[in-house]
C-alpha cells in the first residue's frame, strides 16, 4: 500500500514537471520571438521618456528625473542598465527590449509563486467545505493557469510595449500570492515585510497602485483572522509600504508645491472623462476650452497659422512636452461631470464585457449549470474573496477613465479575477463531468494556442524579411549631415504621421526637439514668404534643422525639390535652416 502511494506521489510530481517545463519552455520561446521580432522598435513614446528619465536619474539631473507623470521604477532599471552597459545608439532599442524580456521572465517567475499559492489555496477550501465535489486533477490546474499567464503577458501586455505594466503584473502576482499564502497558514513577520515592500514596489511602477495598496493591505488584514492578533503585523507592513513610498512622494510633492502621489489621474480625467475624447489635446494646451483651468506655463505658440510651438525649456528630455506633461498642464482643474463620467463607465463596462466579462459569465454558468450545485458555488465566491476583492479593485479603477482600458493595464486583475471565479465552483463528485472539465480546459488551451501561434506568426514573418533599423539610419544620417549629440532641432507634423515617430530618431541621435510645426505640406514645399517667415521663427527657436515624415511619393519628391534632404532609405527628411536665407533671399518678411 505505501509503495503503491509513493509510486503515484512519484507519478503526479513527474506529471506537474512536465507540464512546468512545457510551458516555461513556450513562455520562453515566444517571449524571446516577440523580443527579437521588434528588437529595432519602440512601441510608443512613453518609452522614450523613460528612458530620458532613467538617464536624468544617472546624471542627478533631479529637476528632470521627478516626474509628476511617469512613475520612476521602470525608469530606475532602464537607467541602471544603461548606465552599466552603455550601449552604442545602434543597440540601445535591442537592449531595452532584452530588458523588457527580463522583466517578463520576472513576471513569469512571480505567476509561479502566485499558482502554487493558488492550488495550496484551493486544497484548503476543497478540504475545508461540507459537501462531496470533483476533485479537479492538478494537471487542468496548471494547464489553465499557464495557459492564462500566456494569453495575458503575451497578447495583452507584450513583451515589446516598453511600459512598467509587466512590472505591475509581476507586483500583483506576488502580492496576491503572499495574501494567499497568508490565508492558508499563518502570517509571519518575514510575510507581512514582503507585502509591505512589494505592494510599495507595485506604486514605484504605477501610481494607480497607490491606492489598490492599501485594498490589498486590508484584504491581508482580514485574510489573517483575528484583528487583535494581527494588527501588530499589519502596521509592519504599512510600515515598510510608507518606508518604501514616502521618498518618492516628498520628492515630487517638494517638486509641485502640494502634497500629492502623482497627476496622472487627473491628466487622464481631462483627456478622457471631462471635457474627454481628448478635446484637451494630449499636447501643447494653451488654455482651451474655457473652464478647464488655466495653464500656468504651457508649451509656447509663436504662431497661430500655421501652429509653431517652442518648448526649449526648461524641461529637458528628447521630447519635451512629453518628458513631463504634468508640468506643461499644471493648472488644468477638470470640473467632476456625473454625467460623462457614468457614460465613461457604460462604455468601459460594454468593453469589458467583449474583453473577457463575457466569455468568464458564460464559463461560470455552464460550469455551474452542469455541476448542479448553483446555491453551494454562489457561497463559494465568498470563500476566494482574497482574489476577487484585489481583482474588481483594479478593474473598478480602470472603469473610471481611458475608454476603452488598454488591455495591458487590466490583464493582471483579469487573471485574479478568472481565478477566483473558477475556484468558487462546486461540482458534483462524478467521473463524467472529471472528463468534461479536461475536456474544455483542453479547447481553451487549444484556442489560446492558436491565437499566439497567429501572433507568432506574425513575429516570424517580421524576422523573415530583412529587418531595417530605421529609427538609427535617420540618426546616423542626422550625424553624417552635420547634427551632433546636444544640438536642437524641430520637427513638421502633417495630416499623415504624429510626433510619436520623430521621438524615437530623436533619442538614438541624442537631440533635443524644441520646437514644432503643424502644417500642410504646402508650407514645407513652396518657396513662399510664409514659408520665410516660419522657418526664421524656427531658426530663432535655435533649431539647426527641421525634420518631416512622409509616405506619399508626390511629397517627398516635391521636398526633394526644395532643398530637403532624404535621410538614409527611410521616409524622413531633414531641412537645414541656414539655406532659409540663401534660398529665399529675394523675399521680404515685411511683405506679410
Amino acid at each position: 500500500m505505501k509503495n503503491q502511494l509513493f509510486i503515484q506521489l512519484k507519478e503526479l510530481i513527474s506529471e506537474k514537471k512536465r507540464i512546468k517545463i512545457l510551458f516555461w519552455v513556450l513562455a520562453i520561446l515566444l517571449g524571446v520571438l516577440q523580443a527579437w521580432a521588434n528588437r529595432y522598435s519602440i512601441s510608443t513614446a512613453d518609452g522614450i521618456s523613460y528612458l530620458d528619465i532613467g538617464d536624468a536619474y544617472m546624471r542627478g539631473d533631479w529637476q528632470t528625473a521627478i516626474n509628476g507623470y511617469w512613475s520612476p521604477l521602470y525608469s530606475w532599471i532602464l537607467g541602471i542598465t544603461f548606465f552599466i552597459l552603455k550601449p552604442s545608439a545602434y543597440w540601445e532599442f535591442p537592449l531595452v527590449n532584452l530588458v523588457n524580456f527580463t522583466i517578463y521572465l520576472g513576471a513569469l517567475v512571480s505567476f509561479e509563486f502566485w499558482l502554487g499559492k493558488l492550488l495550496e489555496y484551493q486544497n484548503k477550501i476543497t478540504l475545508d467545505s461540507q459537501f462531496k465535489s470533483v476533485q479537479i486533477p492538478i494537471w487542468v490546474w496548471l494547464v489553465l493557469g499557464y495557459t492564462l499567464f500566456l494569453w495575458s503577458s503575451l497578447h495583452w501586455i507584450t513583451v515589446r510595449s516598453n511600459t512598467p505594466d509587466m512590472i505591475v503584473a509581476a507586483l500583483v502576482y506576488l502580492a496576491s500570492g503572499i495574501i494567499l499564502h497568508i490565508s492558508t497558514k499563518t502570517a509571519s513577520w518575514l510575510n507581512v515585510i514582503a507585502l509591505g515592500a512589494v505592494l510599495g514596489l507595485a506604486y514605484l511602477a504605477k501610481a494607480v497602485m497607490f491606492p489598490l495598496s492599501f485594498i490589498f493591505l486590508a484584504v491581508a488584514m482580514l485574510a489573517m483572522g483575528n484583528l487583535r492578533q494581527v494588527l501588530p503585523r499589519i502596521m509592519v507592513a504599512l510600515l515598510v509600504f510608507t518606508l518604501v513610498t514616502t521618498p518618492f512622494i516628498t520628492a515630487l510633492s517638494l517638486s509641485k508645491g502640494h502634497l500629492t502621489f502623482g497627476e496622472t489621474g487627473k491628466l487622464n480625467y481631462a483627456w478622457s472623462v471631462n471635457p474627454g475624447s481628448h478635446i484637451i489635446p494630449d499636447v501643447h494646451w494653451q488654455g482651451e476650452p474655457p473652464g478647464y483651468g488655466t495653464p500656468k506655463h504651457p508649451t509656447r505658440q509663436i504662431l497661430g497659422e500655421p501652429k509653431v510651438f517652442e518648448f526649449a525649456t526648461p524641461v529637458g528630455g528628447t521630447y519635451p512636452p512629453w518628458t513631463d506633461p504634468s508640468y506643461w498642464y499644471e493648472g488644468i482643474a477638470p470640473p467632476l461631470a456625473v454625467d460623462k463620467q457614468l457614460k465613461v463607465i457604460a462604455k468601459n463596462l460594454m468593453a469589458y464585457n467583449y474583453l473577457f466579462l463575457g466569455s468568464l459569465v458564460f464559463g461560470y454558468l455552464i460550469l455551474v449549470g452542469v455541476g448542479g450545485k448553483f446555491r453551494s458555488s454562489l457561497q463559494g465566491l465568498a470563500k476566494t474573496w482574497h482574489l476577487l476583492v484585489p481583482a474588481l479593485a483594479g478593474l473598478g479603477v480602470y472603469l473610471l477613465a481611458k475608454t476603452p482600458p488598454s488591455t495591458r493595464l487590466i490583464a493582471p486583475f483579469i487573471v485574479l479575477l478568472f481565478a477566483g471565479t473558477f475556484l468558487s465552483i462546486c461540482l458534483s463528485n462524478s467521473q463524467k463531468l472529471k472528463r468534461l472539465i479536461a475536456l474544455a480546459v483542453v479547447v481553451i488551451f487549444l484556442i489560446v494556442s492558436y491565437r499566439l501561434s497567429y501572433d507568432a506568426v506574425k513575429d516570424v514573418a517580421i524576422l523573415w524579411r530583412k529587418l531595417e533599423h530605421t529609427h538609427w539610419q535617420i540618426a546616423n544620417s542626422l550625424k553624417q549631415l552635420g547634427i551632433q549629440p546636444g544640438n536642437q532641432v524641430a520637427i513638421a507634423v502633417i495630416d499623415e504621421t504624429g510626433t510619436d515617430v520623430h521621438t524615437f530618431w530623436a533619442r538614438l541621435a541624442r537631440v533635443n526637439i524644441i520646437a514644432e510645426i503643424h502644417a500642410d505640406d504646402s508650407v514645407l514645399t513652396e518657396n513662399s514668404p510664409l514659408r520665410f517667415k516660419v522657418f526664421k521663427m524656427i531658426e530663432a527657436t535655435g533649431s539647426r534643422a527641421i525634420v518631416v515624415g512622409v509616405r506619399q511619393s508626390k511629397l517627398r519628391n516635391s521636398l526633394s525639390e526644395t532643398g530637403w534632404q532624404r535621410l538614409g532609405k527611410s521616409d524622413f527628411y531633414v531641412y537645414f535652416l541656414e539655406q532659409s536665407v540663401t534660398n529665399l533671399n529675394l523675399l521680404n518678411l515685411n511683405r506679410l
